[in-house]
């Protein structure tokens, strides 16, 4: 590896930073040997720029490069069979995202999202890679059906408090090892409740709340994967029946390839002992001869905590610290291997003589793969004190926002942004922030009503008209509810002339309905605080109106319009500060009614930040192409171009604008993009000239024009 950096270091210095920044996250999913292919074919990049990204893996001709001639099964290639699989095998409708595309945030579900590692080349067979691939993704679903995820629960909440208890520095006296039994933490916490105040315990309490207690919590978060892995496979077991074929086959054959115990070093040895015992069927016979006393304190916990078909991810906690404790008590050598430099060296033959020594090593060095205990363990896998803390040659970089944490109930996702400099999408680029708008006054609704009365009277009307009837009836059937007499008529007729007489002679009655499924995506960037419709002598009395407020009454307009046509619809607005912030507020969902919930976020909606299009789009557009509808239209309401402060040039912003809304299209989406600003109207025939757009001049007739304006879509 530092042969390699220093390699690209000749070339180009901050290349050779992102290079090894780039392989702890690399070296995950390819071999040594792949890594180092892809590290050299980086070299012939001629462009400064380029390069950065390439060793950053931040476009997709990287990563892709980075798989090229790999060995193995890509998810990529399975994702619909294994999906398919999934649906079949539990009932459950799911969808199935490589775990690089979600942020580690993120990965706590949704309920209907399994997250799998990206390329899976354990056996070298594509036959059995794909049949660890239906495991791990068995695996993915059942923590979703048996509550890996929970949160909030009795079961929870009780190992929070024990073990809040029993990891409070003022208890560390008390507690060495198995000094303190956690079946008797009860004890030690009555002690300690009276010295001071229970420890108070967060809202949305989950698993990842009760391992952030640990002294170490990445320790306890790798001990709690495999045991919770174990957990897992157990239930599968006892509820499909039919799974077990592949879960023993998997299971032998990760048994048959283990290492030798004795050829491992010190600090693995705790750790593959827990993999043999959770998930192998037991710990082997090399690893009983040499650590049977560490094998016997494991096999009673797995026994105590996950035998019980009724245990759940709370005991899985419990279990996490008996053996946290365990692991802890046992010494561990230093098992880093040192290369001895003779102490009469220079420096510089020092560095040579390393540098050989490493080489010699790398030559002698079988391939690599990535280990099955991180295959199960990757759902759980946070980039600790690693060289992909920080991702991308401009993560770095001055003048990049930080990510903000998310609240309680948000969630983040992933998207592609379009670089028109790299003619390649930065991967995973922009972090999109789902959120709930804060509650406003439902007065804003109301009053809009009234403002607009005589106009959202005649729009209802105009709607309601639009719906078609219920029933409607359809001649001319050979089967159906009941005779066409004016066909059976001709029947006869038909019969006595010539004896050729058709046989459609029933009518039916069919049931149709609208299938328009439409997402609205409001501009609530800071330049929709302009003021407009101000009269510049009379100030006070004609002070103006904000487009932001305009567009708010828009929404209102067009909502009581499609309740009163029964379209599905969603409305949405969108801000940013910077690309890991762009923040998506959901105002009504789609099956979400129009309740006076909804009414108070539309009065609570206000201007801020600035206007990263394209990854607004992008999401709106996905969560759009979930909805099982003929028609999908995504309007977008915008007083002008997209902008950010590390979006680039103005270029690089349209572009990006440009290829979202053509992703849209290839997703049978209909775009269409309503904007105010006619000052710029050549940039906006680039911009959405591909997708239909309107300009409409006068700001002041956009709540009375927008339905009108969906009422030509949508017919």
């Amino acid at each position: 590896m530092i042969v390699l950096t220093r390699e690209v270091a000749r070339i180009d210095a901050e290349a050779a930073l992102a290079c090894l920044r780039s392989s702890a996250k690399a070296l995950h999913t390819v071999s040594i040997e792949q890594f180092e292919s892809w590290a050299r074919a980086g070299l012939i990049a001629g462009d400064t720029r380029a390069r950065r990204s390439y060793y950053a893996l931040e476009t997709r001709s990287s990563n892709d490069a980075l798989l090229e001639g790999g060995a193995g099964v890509a998810l990529e290639s399975v994702q619909l069979l294994l999906r398919l699989y999934v649906e079949g095998l539990t009932g459950r409708a799911v969808e199935i995202a490589p775990l690089a595309a979600v942020p580690v945030e993120s990965r706590i579900g949704d309920g209907r999202t399994i997250h799998l590692p990206s390329v899976v080349t354990e056996f070298g067979d594509e036959e059995l890679d794909f049949r660890l691939y239906k495991v791990l993704a068995a695996h993915a679903a059942g923590q979703i059906e048996f509550e890996t995820y929970a949160r909030d629960t009795n079961d929870l909440r009780a190992a929070y408090a024990a073990l809040s208890e029993f990891y409070d520095p003022e208890n560390q006296d008390a507690r060495d090892s198995f000094a303190v039994d956690l079946n008797d933490v009860g004890r030690v916490k009555d002690e300690a409740a009276q010295r001071r105040k229970v420890r108070e315990q967060p809202e949305g309490l989950d698993y990842r709340h009760v391992l952030n207690l640990f002294p170490i919590p990445p320790l306890a978060r790798r001990i709690f994967g495999t045991l919770e892995n174990g957990r897992i496979d157990r239930n599968l077991r006892q509820a499909y029946r039919g799974l077990a074929r592949d879960l023993d086959l998997i299971r032998d054959h990760l048994r048959n390839r283990r290492p030798a115990i004795v050829d491992l070093p010190a600090a693995l040895v705790p750790f593959e002992l827990l993999f043999q015992i959770t998930l192998l069927g037991g710990a082997r016979d090399d690893a009983r001869q040499f650590y049977s006393q560490i094998v016997s304190e494991l096999e009673v916990i797995v026994a105590e905590y996950l035998s019980n078909p009724l245990a759940t991810v709370a005991d899985t906690l419990m279990a996490t610290s008996r053996v946290y404790s365990l692991f802890q008590s046992i010494s561990m050598e230093d098992s880093e291997q040192q290369i001895e430099v003779p102490d009469e060296l220079d420096q510089e033959d020092k560095s040579k003589s390393a540098e050989e020594m490493l080489a010699e090593r790398e030559a002698n060095r079988q391939p690599q793969r990535r280990d099955a205990r991180e295959l199960f363990n990757a759902w759980n896998t946070e980039a600790d004190g690693e060289f992909d803390e920080l991702e991308g040659s401009e993560a770095w970089s001055e003048g990049e926002a930080p990510e903000q944490d998310l609240e309680a109930g948000e969630v983040a996702f992933n998207y592609d942004e379009w670089d028109r400099e790299l003619t390649d999408h930065r991967v995973g680029w922009c972090r999109v922030i789902e959120k709930k708008v804060k509650r406003g006054e439902r007065a804003f609704v109301d009053d809009t009503r009234e403002r607009y009365k005589g106009i959202v009277s005649s729009i209802r009307h105009q709607f309601q008209l639009m719906k078609p009837e219920d029933l409607a009836r359809v001649t001319n059937e050979i089967d159906g509810d009941d005779y066409d007499l004016n066909a059976v008529v001709d029947y006869f007729i038909d019969r006595r002339a010539d004896g050729h007489q058709s046989e459609r002679i029933y009518t039916r009655r069919l049931r149709r309905r609208r299938d328009v499924a439409v997402s609205f995506l409001l501009d609530q960037s800071s330049s929709t605080a302009r003021t407009i419709g101000r009269h510049p002598l009379q100030p006070y009395t004609h002070p103006g109106r904000r487009i932001i407020e305009i567009e708010k009454e828009g929404l209102v307009l067009m909502s009581e319009a499609l309740e009163a046509v029964g379209d599905t619809y969603s409305i949405n607005g969108f801000t940013s500060e910077g690309r890991r912030n762009v923040k998506f507020y959901v105002l009504k969902d789609f099956g979400e009614h129009y309740s006076d919930e909804v009414m108070r976020r539309i009065g609570g909606i206000t201007y801020q930040n600035n206007t990263r299009l394209g990854a607004a789009i992008r999401h709106a557009a996905a969560k759009l192409s979930k909805q099982e509808a003929r028609t999908r239209l995504l309007i977008v309401l915008s007083d002008g171009r997209p902008y950010d402060h590390d979006y680039g040039d103005a270029r690089y912003a349209r572009e990006d604008t440009r290829e979202a809304l053509r992703q849209a299209k290839t997703q049978g989406i209909t775009p269409f993009c309503i904007t105010i600003d006619r000052e710029s109207e050549a940039e906006l025939r680039d911009l959405y000239g591909d997708v239909g757009y309107t300009i409409i001049d006068d700001v002041l007739t956009l709540p009375e024009r927008l339905p009108g304006i969906y009422r030509r879509l949508t017919t």
